[in-house]
C-alpha cells in the first residue's frame, strides 16, 4: 500500500496534483430533535430501518441510545467493561456487531487508545459486555508530541472488510487528516498509517482548527464511497481502489451553518444521516438531519 500524498515539496501543490475536488453547497434536511438525554451526540449508526444508535461524548455514561426518527428514545443499552473516557464514533460489521471508538485524544498524551466491540445488540438485552481492542499509532513517538505535530486525536472511524479505519483530528497545521488501519481482534495492536488528506490550509491559529479538522467518518454499504465531516463541511470520496480512500475523486460540500457536527452515517449508498451536539448557550443543535449525495457524484468508472 502506498500513500497517495507525500510530504515532499509544498503540500498544497501536491494536493491539487493528486486529487481534484469539486465544491458544492447543500442545506441539510431536518428530521427531528434528538431526545434530551442525547445532548452530545458524537457518533451514529443505523440500528434498524427507522432508528439509529448514538451516545454522548466524553464523560457520558457508558450507554448506547436507540432513537427513532420522531425524536423518541426507544432503548438504552448499558455497556459493561467499556468506560466512556472519550467515545467519538461508532460503526458495525457485516454481522451487526457494534464497535465503539474510545479514541478521543485531545491532548495527544494517550499511549493506548481503545475500541470496544459488542455483539449484535438486536438481541434485546439491557446490558452487554464489551471486548477491548487496544492500539497505538505507529508514527507517534512522543506523548504529547511537539505542538506542530498534534496529529493524534481521533474522532472518525468505520469498519470495512474485517478492519477498522481511523481518521485523525489534527490540532496543528497544515490542516489534514491521516487514515490508519487496525485489526478487529481483541488485544493490543499498532494502527498502520495508510493515507493522508489535506483539508484546506497550510497555516492559521488555534481558533481556525475547527474549520478544517475531521470529526466523523463512514463508508457506504457497497464500500464504494467514504464520507468525512466537520462542523461546516462534508467530503465524499469515490472511485478509489480497495482502501486507498484518498486515491480517487472527491467532492466537498458546504453544509451551511457551523454547528458541532460530529457524526455521519450512510443510510444507503446515496443518503447520509448527520447529527450535531446541542449548544445550550445558543439553543442550537441537538438534531438529526439527512442529505442525499447522489447528484454530486460521478462514480461510473
Amino acid at each position: 500500500m502506498t500513500f497517495r500524498f507525500r510530504l515532499f515539496g509544498r503540500i498544497v501543490l501536491l494536493f491539487f496534483i493528486g486529487i481534484t475536488i469539486n465544491m458544492y453547497s447543500q442545506k441539510l434536511e431536518f428530521i427531528t430533535k434528538l431526545p434530551a438525554k442525547v445532548h452530545e451526540s458524537s457518533g451514529i449508526e443505523m440500528a434498524s430501518d427507522d432508528s439509529i444508535w448514538t451516545f454522548n461524548d466524553s464523560g457520558g455514561k457508558s450507554e448506547l441510545y436507540e432513537c427513532d426518527f420522531t425524536g423518541n428514545l426507544l432503548r438504552t443499552l448499558a455497556i459493561d467493561k467499556a468506560k466512556n473516557r472519550d467515545w467519538e464514533d461508532i460503526t458495525k460489521d457485516d454481522k451487526g456487531n457494534i464497535y465503539i471508538g474510545d479514541i478521543g485524544n485531545n491532548s495527544n498524551k494517550s499511549k493506548k487508545l481503545r475500541v470496544f466491540e459488542i455483539s449484535n445488540p438486536e438481541i434485546k438485552d439491557e446490558e452487554t459486555s464489551a471486548k477491548t481492542i487496544s492500539f497505538n499509532f505507529e508514527d507517534q513517538k512522543h506523548f504529547p508530541p511537539n505542538k506542530k505535530k498534534m496529529n493524534f486525536d481521533c474522532e472518525g472511524m468505520f469498519w470495512s472488510n474485517n478492519k477498522l479505519y481511523l481518521f485523525t483530528k489534527h490540532r496543528s497545521f497544515p490542516s489534514s487528516t491521516n487514515v490508519y488501519r487496525v485489526s478487529t481482534k481483541k488485544g493490543d495492536h499498532t494502527a498502520k498509517k495508510i493515507g493522508y488528506f489535506f483539508t484546506g490550509t497550510e497555516s492559521g491559529n488555534s481558533n481556525d482548527f475547527h474549520e478544517y479538522w475531521i470529526t466523523g467518518a463512514d463508508i457506504s454499504p457497497n464500500g464504494k464511497r467514504v464520507c468525512l465531516i466537520n462542523g461546516r463541511k462534508l467530503w465524499v470520496f469515490y472511485n478509489f481502489d480497495e482502501d486507498d480512500f484518498f486515491g480517487g475523486d472527491c467532492v466537498e460540500i458546504d453544509l451551511g451553518k457551523n454547528t458541532q457536527k460530529e457524526a455521519v452515517c450512510f443510510v444507503s449508498n446515496s443518503e447520509v444521516y448527520i447529527t450535531d451536539e446541542y449548544w445550550a448557550s445558543s439553543n442550537i443543535g441537538g438534531n438529526l438531519y439527512k442529505m442525499n449525495i447522489e447528484s454530486y457524484i460521478n462514480d461510473s468508472k
